[in-house]
């Protein structure tokens, strides 16, 4: 009995202003999509027992047309292998009215597909296994369903959850709406924890793993590993499957205390000199910038050797005097750019994504204007 786990794919997923050049679309929104249906076509190759994805398939409660399109497409593909997929929401896919409705419902009709997105224990049976899942709830609700918890009759018994683990930190997304969890509640009797939220893949207890995100969203997640978990539970086997994913570099942190500002500008341009930057997302962190040096720093000498990267962002420490510090973070220097990406982060309900991006670009173009 083989099961794939998986999980925050985050589609729909937008952010910078590249544009992939065969189709014209948002390039990060691209990348994602692309890695879902390597994922797809790893796991049909693989053909494991059931797939199981662990909360945030979507980026958003209300995902574009685009993005339930490539979703259903890729649903489709596996229904079609007979492999088996259950899928618990995430807070990204949690509406936090109830009234608000669930884009799971969509697939329901889809023969193999179990989607639960509602509070509580659910168990499902699938031949020899049991999978008992825990969608996305409130803490209270999640507590108590974890708790009542106890083993079936069936050979191998997984469970699935979405949250990050309360004590250890670096599990905690920092998002709105995400559900923390003390770690002793995963003291359970299963097989195997199939665990959604944090983005890196790792391994919480003897039986419990995150198995990470498909591509890489932020900068905590430069040095990361992208792919999914394989896990045998006749062997009691984890093998964690690689997929390929956009190359993020994190160059730093460099000191710019006690430095003029051409020896600060050679240290900055070398760093980015020698980085493989075509293709690549990238990150420049400097820190200790006197006010007085920052003003005398080419930064758009800097952004010309980052022509070919995807994106690239120059984040500066500047201390004012003695005592105030503050970071200023210049991607492309545009507004609209700090807007689209801090949209494409945070979850909107009651309204299209897509639409307020438009109206708030809008907004701010005419604001240049005046």
């Amino acid at each position: 009995m083989r099961i794939a786990h998986i999980a925050d794919t985050h589609i729909g997923f937008s952010a910078y202003r590249r544009s992939d050049p065969d189709t014209g679309m948002n390039q990060r929104e691209v990348d994602v999509y692309r890695a879902f249906e390597r994922l797809v076509d790893s796991l049909i190759s693989e053909r494991p027992d059931a797939v199981l994805h662990s909360g945030d398939l979507f980026d958003s409660v209300r995902p574009s047309n685009r993005a339930l399109s490539v979703v259903l497409e890729q649903l489709l593909r596996l229904s079609e292998e007979r492999i088996p997929v259950v899928m618990i929401a995430g807070n990204h896919s949690t509406p936090r009215l109830r009234e608000t409705g669930s884009v799971f419902r969509l697939f329901e009709h889809i023969k193999g597909v179990h989607a639960f997105y509602t509070p509580g224990k659910h168990c499902l049976e699938l031949g020899d296994l049991t999978v008992a899942a825990f969608p996305h709830q409130d803490k209270g609700s999640m507590v108590e369903a974890l708790q009542g918890w106890r083993r079936g009759r069936s050979r191998f018994e997984v469970g699935m959850l979405h949250a990050g683990i309360q004590g250890l930190t670096r599990y905690s997304m920092g998002e709105a709406n995400e559900l923390n969890l003390p770690s002793s509640l995963l003291n359970l009797d299963a097989d195997y924890i199939a665990l959604g939220h944090f983005h890196g893949k790792e391994q919480i207890t003897e039986n419990a793993w995150y198995s990470g995100s498909l591509e890489r969203l932020s900068f905590a997640e430069a040095g990361q590993e992208k792919g999914y978990m394989l896990v045998d539970l006749d062997k009691g086997r984890k093998d964690f499957v690689s997929l390929p994913a956009r190359p993020m570099r994190s160059l730093g942190p460099f000191k710019a205390k006690g430095k003029d500002a051409g020896d600060l500008q050679d240290e900055l341009v070398a760093a980015l000199s020698s980085a493989q930057l075509e293709g690549s997302i990238v990150r420049l962190v400097v820190e200790d910038v006197p006010a007085a040096l920052y003003r005398s720093l080419d930064l758009n000498a800097m952004r010309a050797l980052a022509e070919k990267a995807v994106h690239l962002e120059l984040k500066f420490e500047i201390v004012q005097g003695t005592d105030s510090v503050q970071w200023r973070s210049t991607a492309f220097g545009s507004l609209d750019q700090e807007f689209g990406s801090y949209l494409s982060r945070v979850p909107v309900e009651g309204v299209d994504k897509e639409e307020l991006r438009r109206r708030g670009l809008d907004y701010l173009k005419r604001g240049e204007r005046e």
